[in-house]
């Protein structure tokens, strides 16, 4: 979900990626302005929170570290960083510093300047400067708590306040600061270790132009691909063009992006999750609005005990169906420029049959988008001798599914080993099934392994819905998830959530492993299987929030611990040897 979606000489950036993008924009122009100067194109006003950066005090750090360490077999890994920094300073440790609060960086704009500093909490800060003598850090104290600091010919300035002490490389930047930096940073403390937050309306504009124009240059430069018409390399610009309009209406309508990263040890989990919160009343937040209460009428597909599993529903707004609108003629053309650049279809005939059914699957795609709607799944369960996946949601004109399919069947049918397609084999609800059955040959001995002498495979159509179906019991497999489905209509859920459970991954890939690395792949199975059950997910998942969306990608105690696992054995591996 959070990546570029590519379809053959074009990119379609999508909702998340554009925010990725925007935030990617704003850090690059912060950071070109955070040497103070004047933002002309503002009148000066009430200093407000740019940006904030938080890092977990001292003692986090200590719990996190010895989290780590306890999935490597080192529970008290910390000791080793404590003993060096006594060593370091003389058995002072960080005298000076509070090590219960957090370390922050704060950003801050009145629409004309920029003052930012390096928060770090202090019992007394004359105190943690006279330690760090140890580190090479020099400090020369200039009165009224101001102190000047050199590292490696670098100057800059520190002051303390209320317990705090403000590090920055200009005088004038640790001035006018909150009295309690603490405050600011609990939102991002309170859920992670270490969290970004970027308040993008408090970004004076010129500096969010400059984020547009820092974006506009990762996508500029476009050049017509060798043998690229004129025709397709004008909508393709136009594609281009259209994806800066939605990027710019985000900065504009964008008020607040997240970023956290926490380890947590009493849930035995880590996680990363980004946020996005709209300017309430704009577009956006409409369209966060409308997504906020998503529900399905494929729950069937949510089985939280499968191999991996995937569930979305979503509506799809206007500006995403133009843009689809858009690119819909250039993808179709280059399906048809692909279909007959290949030399091993035999002759035109075919050609034309493959770009008629390609063109019934295009539509079937089409009506789906502006039918607003995305809702369906997958799932995929596993077991050394045994693999099945489901996949199937709405689609807004199922009968040019069933077209393009018999169309391909049709021309299938000059292949000698094809072995044909059972129209309507099955009927279960309103679904009509077509099976096909493909033998496998007798020297392929995994695939025979998982599927079985043939490969089973389903393709279900109803009035508004298509299924497909593979591998063992795959008709049993989706009609159960027909039924689920039928049971638990608009079901809430997700906008959409992922999961892999890598105990029954490990299982098969252990099955097929190398002697040489089968032994230590079976332990980490087996450790999955008896210790952490039900425990061993990576999983991403979006959450609403008011106004906006979050993303929360977790990864679970049984994975943690496999990762500690193989790092062991690659330390344990002598040296060049390979895991």
């Amino acid at each position: 979900m959070h990546s570029k979606q590519q379809t053959g000489e074009f990119i379609v950036i999508n909702r998340r990626d554009r925010y990725s993008f925007l935030a990617l924009g704003l850090v690059i122009a912060i950071s070109c302005h955070l040497v103070g100067r004047p933002a002309q194109a503002q009148s000066a006003g009430e200093m407000k929170t740019v940006a904030m950066v938080t890092l977990g005090g001292y003692d986090a750090l200590v719990e996190d570290i010895n989290f780590v360490g306890s999935l490597v077999g080192q529970p008290q890994m910390s000791m080793g960083m404590e003993q060096m920094l006594a060593m370091f300073t003389q058995d002072r440790g960080l005298a000076g510093l509070d090590k219960s609060r957090p370390i922050g960086l704060l950003v801050q704009s009145d629409g004309m300047t920029f003052l930012g500093a390096l928060c770090i909490p202090v019992t007394s800060l004359p105190e943690l400067l006279d330690v760090l003598q140890a580190f090479e850090l020099s400090s020369d104290d200039q009165g009224d708590g101001v102190f000047q600091l050199e590292y490696q010919n670098q100057p800059f300035f520190a002051k303390e306040k209320n317990g705090w002490a403000f590090i920055s490389p200009m005088k004038e930047m640790i001035e006018n600061l909150p009295d309690d930096p603490g405050q600011d940073f609990s939102t991002l403390t309170s859920q992670y270790d270490l969290g970004v937050q970027i308040n993008v309306q408090n970004v004076p504009e010129p500096i969010r132009q400059m984020a547009v124009e820092k974006v506009k240059d990762l996508t500029a430069g476009q050049h017509r691909h060798p043998g690229e018409s004129d025709e397709a390399f004008e909508q393709r610009k136009e594609i281009t063009k259209s994806q800066m309009d939605q990027f710019q209406r985000a900065i504009d309508e964008i008020a607040e992006l997240t970023v956290g990263i926490a380890l947590d040890e009493q849930q035995q989990r880590a996680y990363l999750e980004y946020s996005f919160v709209a300017v309430e009343g704009t577009q956006l937040a409409v369209q966060f609005q409308e997504n906020s209460d998503p529900k399905t009428n494929f729950s069937g597909f949510f089985q939280p005990d499968a191999a991996a599993m995937m569930s979305f529903s979503s509506k799809i707004g206007e500006s995403e169906k133009a843009q689809v609108e858009q690119m819909f003629e250039m993808m179709r053309k280059q399906v048809r420029t692909a279909i007959d650049e290949e030399s091993e279809i035999p002759n035109e005939e075919a050609r034309d049959v493959l770009k008629s059914a390609c063109d019934d699957f295009l539509d079937s795609f089409r009506s789906t988008i502006q039918a607003g709607v995305m809702d369906g799944g997958m799932v995929l369960t596993l077991a050394p001798d045994a693999l099945t996946l489901v996949v199937g949601g709405f689609v807004g004109d199922t009968e040019k599914v069933e077209s393009g399919l018999k169309k391909i069947a049709d021309l299938a049918k000059e292949e000698p080993d094809f072995p044909g397609v059972q129209w309507d084999a099955s009927k279960h609800a309103d679904i009509d099934f077509h099976t096909l059955s493909v033998p496998i040959p007798e020297s392929e001995t995994e695939p025979r392994q998982m599927f079985g002498d043939d490969v089973e495979m389903a393709v279900g159509i109803g009035e508004q819905s298509v299924f497909f179906a593979l591998g063992r019991d795959c008709l049993d497999a989706v009609k159960r998830v027909i039924d689920v489905s039928a049971a638990n209509p608009e079901k809430p859920v997700p906008p959409m959530e992922f999961t892999i459970a890598l105990g029954q991954v490990m299982e098969v890939v252990a099955s097929f492993a190398d002697d040489e690395d089968r032994q230590q792949l079976e332990m980490i199975a087996s450790m999955l299987a008896e210790e952490t059950t039900g425990r061993d997910h990576v999983r991403m998942v979006v959450q609403p929030i008011p106004n906006g969306q979050r993303v929360r990608i977790e990864v679970e105690e049984g994975v943690l611990r496999a990762i500690g696992m193989a790092v062991m054995a690659a330390q344990a591996q002598p040296a060049g040897a390979a895991f």
